[in-house]
């Protein structure tokens, strides 16, 4: 038998890979991974958007929540026109209303009372070239209310033995607002100081909202106290204060301009210090706040009323009568919000808006059992 005598050249060719299989190899597995990673690219972009649409429904979801609960209470445990007289007269200055950082709204000047509802159209910050609106409220709060007072001076009132007012989520503090009330006559005060002990609620001058006016000729609590007649120390009592809630909301774009917030502040904050600063966010990326308004004036009942200063002068949608904010009976709310990546210039900004309408129960009813103003 002859040995092999193959030359080491003649060895099988097919113990691997030539250079051109490598190459088309190579080039199939880009194509596969290319293919891979746009779909995982578009997998991530879509739960980003999914994502992104989500936050910006439940914030307007929040948001709006929030506004109809307040609104439902407007002007519930208001006396009867649903105003509460302020300092007005010789002696008088306007009241500073809440509002957007920057801003320094104030009651007209010689205005004698505050309204339930007040409306501020076009006076929030200008977003996306849209004025928006700024809404300030009043309503009575229930856990004080209609509290009997043994004594009154132009700055103190002492409340009856066994109120509670020292303890719990509803005590008394400084910085709340208060309506004292005799018959017809009525005030509102921020608190300034409480001392338990004596149950005495102090309202001192130079409160933040200047509604501590004991100076002015009317309007203020020693117009109260002058009203017959005398102030009844023991039951039945003729003198009472209830606490109130002022709530004002509005957009707030200088804290943070990429992310409009709307913020819902109660009274002002401080009892000492006026703050516009003080509110609570309450939405995000909100972009868009807009309330009109229907009115019963037993004539035109006009409908998404702006309560412009057309309106109020009865140029507007009451004409030829003035529009009254005592006549309001409904707000038609809009709320427009944006996705929070509207900061990326590479991505999509998606925008939303939710609209509701809610009635102002407490302007329409008159609670006949409570005690008469």
């Amino acid at each position: 038998m002859c040995p092999d005598r193959r030359m080491p050249n003649d060895a099988p060719r097919h113990a691997g890979y030539s250079l051109i299989e490598m190459m088309i190899a190579l080039a199939v597995m880009t194509v596969v991974m290319a293919v891979t990673m746009t779909g995982m690219s578009d997998v991530v972009k879509n739960n980003e958007l999914v994502l992104n649409m989500t936050q910006m429904n439940q914030s307007l979801r929040m948001g709006m929540d929030l506004i109809e609960t307040d609104m439902l209470q407007v002007g519930s445990g208001l006396p009867p026109g649903h105003v509460i007289l302020i300092p007005s007269g010789n002696g008088s200055s306007s009241i500073r209303l809440p509002g957007p950082p920057g801003t320094n709204f104030t009651t007209v000047a010689g205005d004698p009372d505050i309204s339930a509802v007040n409306p501020q159209p076009g006076r929030g910050p200008v977003i996306n070239g849209h004025a928006t609106d700024v809404l300030t409220v009043l309503m009575a709060d229930n856990a004080f209310l209609d509290v009997p007072l043994t004594a009154a001076t132009a700055s103190t009132v002492d409340v009856a033995p066994g109120v509670v007012m020292d303890t719990g989520p509803d005590r008394v503090t400084a910085g709340q607002l208060m309506m004292v009330w005799k018959g017809s006559a009525t005030t509102l005060l921020e608190v300034t100081g409480v001392s338990y002990p004596q149950r005495r609620i102090t309202f001192a001058g130079g409160d933040a909202l200047n509604l501590n006016q004991s100076a002015a000729a009317a309007g203020n609590l020693a117009a109260v106290n002058a009203t017959a007649p005398a102030l009844l120390n023991a039951a039945p009592y003729n003198t009472f204060i209830t606490r109130v809630r002022m709530v004002t909301y509005y957009l707030d774009n200088t804290t943070d301009p990429k992310h409009p917030r709307l913020v819902r502040r109660i009274n002002n904050g401080a009892p000492m210090t006026f703050d516009n600063t003080s509110g609570t966010a309450v939405a995000m990326d909100i972009e868009n706040l807009t309330f009109r308004f229907d009115i019963n004036d037993g004539n035109v009942n006009p409908a998404n009323v702006e309560m412009n200063a057309g309106d109020l002068a009865g140029t507007g949608s009451c004409a030829p009568s003035p529009c009254n904010q005592n006549q309001i009976r409904k707000v038609n709310i809009m709320l427009g919000a944006r996705s929070a990546n509207a900061v990326n210039p590479r991505a999509r900004t998606y925008h939303n808006t939710l609209s509701s309408q809610v009635s102002f129960r407490g302007m329409s009813f008159i609670d006949e059992y409570r005690n008469s103003f």
